[in-house]
């Protein structure tokens, strides 16, 4: 009889070392991954469609804005599906900072800013740098209150906070 449950416990044990590898795949491996796919994320300016830049010429042969904006503005928009809630604030010396909420994450950055034509050309980028496209970002001022961020399908509309 001693011989019929010999070894039976090594597949328990190897039962628990297997849920601890899997435990420890879970806890460590994957968060790491995704941060580190976060950060290269964060740390490049996004890609631009050829739609995008379709906009982006056009606007760059538009005259700049007669007066630039200043202050908060803010707006909603939609991301992969998700609301996203994005501001820009404009500083006197042509900063730009924005940040951008979505699902569970927070993007902060921000950059100088100068135009070519109506299209806002950024430099010095400190944060995170997918908020800040390098071919540019056209700037629609409407009103004192109310700036476009033009794209291809509609414009991103801003509000004075």
């Amino acid at each position: 009889m001693k011989n019929s449950q010999r070894g039976s416990g090594h597949l328990f044990s190897l039962m628990v070392l297997g849920l601890i590898v899997w435990g420890a795949y879970v806890t460590l491996y994957v968060p790491y991954e995704h941060r580190k796919s976060m950060e290269a994320f964060r740390s490049s300016p996004p890609a631009v469609s050829a739609a995008k830049m379709a906009v982006i010429d056009t606007y760059k042969s538009k005259p700049a804005p007669t007066s630039l904006p200043s202050g908060l503005y803010a707006g909603q928009a939609e991301q992969d599906g998700y609301p996203m809630t994005i501001s820009f604030e404009f500083a006197d010396n042509q900063v730009l900072t924005k940040k951008a909420h979505i699902k569970n994450y927070e993007f902060t950055g921000s950059a100088g800013y100068t135009l070519s034509g109506s299209v806002m050309m950024f430099s010095s980028v400190k944060g995170d740098a997918v908020l800040f496209p390098q071919p540019g970002e056209p700037l629609d001022v409407i009103s004192d209150t109310e700036i476009h961020i033009p794209g291809p399908d509609k414009p991103l509309v801003l509000t004075r906070q």
